[in-house]
């Protein structure tokens, strides 16, 4: 399915690939930032994001067997991650992130609005989850089209 994906002129998606794990790492470091305004030394709080990077790569393992990772390339250069689980139900978007000079450039939502294409014409809904306090991209799926599903204490889940 994702074979099919139009995205603008230098953006492309390629299936993750074990020398791409340094690149996950530092994406998701990238991510976890406001982590060091605590008051722990450096080395504590890089201790602590790899260990969330460890716990959500098995958390998002065991919840999501299927679930595919690509890594979002720019030309040459790796710019973010993708993970979805493809199902016969929805189209889930598990997780989407950028390095942060590549974020607000518009690549998200070029990714998002291909993927609703996709899923259109698969006659099925596009499913993600995200973080309450996220309202950065919260806004933006709102603006793309998704609505509110349900919520939990911590997430609300959006479909389009």
């Amino acid at each position: 399915m994702l074979n099919d994906i139009s995205l603008p002129l230098g953006l492309h998606l390629r299936e993750l690939q074990p020398q791409d794990q340094a690149f996950a790492e530092t994406l998701f470091f990238s991510t976890r930032v406001f982590l060091y305004q605590m008051p722990l030394p450096k080395a504590q709080v890089d201790l602590l994001i790899k260990q969330q990077f460890i716990l959500q790569q098995a958390s998002y393992g065991a919840s999501f067997p299927l679930a595919e990772t690509f890594i979002i390339h720019l030309f040459a250069e790796p710019i973010g991650k993708l993970i979805l689980n493809n199902t016969s139900d929805s189209l889930h978007l598990i997780d989407i992130a950028f390095l942060p000079s590549m974020r607000s450039r518009g690549y998200g939502s070029s990714i998002l609005r291909a993927l609703k294409h996709l899923a259109d014409q698969a006659r099925r809904p596009v499913r993600l989850a995200v973080d309450q306090q996220n309202t950065r991209a919260k806004k933006l799926y709102l603006n793309l089209g998704f609505a509110l599903s349900e919520s939990s204490t911590t997430h609300d889940i959006l479909l389009w």
